[in-house]
C-alpha cells in the first residue's frame, strides 16, 4: 500500500532541487542542505536513537522518516508530517518559521542549481 503523502507526491508536484519551493498539502515546502551535526546531537540528547542516513534521492533520513524543519508551535519537535516525498519528522527549525509558520523545509544533500 502506498502512503497518502507519497501517493500525492507521485501524482502531483514533488519537491526537487530545481523546483526549490512547491505548495503541498496546504503549505509551502522547500529544501535545505546544511551540516546536520547539531540536529543529530539535539535529537540524540532527546532520546532519538534510530539510524541517520541519506536516501538515494538525496533526502536526509532518520529511521524511515525524512528529516524536516518546521515551526515548533505548529509542528512540535518530533512530530510526523506529510511531505511530497513521504513522511517526515520535524527535528529542526529555521528563520523561515517566523514568517511562514506552516512551511516545511526538507533536509537534503542537494546543491543549488541541480
Amino acid at each position: 500500500m502506498i502512503k497518502k503523502g507519497l501517493f500525492q507526491g507521485l501524482l502531483g508536484v514533488m519537491l526537487t532541487a530545481s523546483l526549490g519551493r512547491i505548495q503541498f498539502n496546504g503549505h509551502d515546502e522547500t529544501w535545505y542542505c546544511l551540516p546536520m551535526e547539531n540536529v543529530i546531537a539535539q535529537a540524540e540528547s532527546k532520546g532519538f536513537t534510530e539510524e541517520w542516513w541519506i536516501r538515494a534521492d538525496g533526502c536526509r533520513m532518520y529511521s524511515h522518516y525524512i528529516v524536516c524543519a518546521g515551526n515548533y508551535r505548529v509542528h512540535p519537535y518530533g512530530s510526523i508530517v506529510e511531505t511530497s516525498r513521504g513522511e517526515g519528522i520535524v527535528l529542526d527549525t529555521g528563520s523561515f518559521a517566523k514568517t511562514n509558520p506552516e512551511a516545511i523545509d526538507i533536509a537534503t544533500v542537494w546543491e543549488k542549481g541541480e
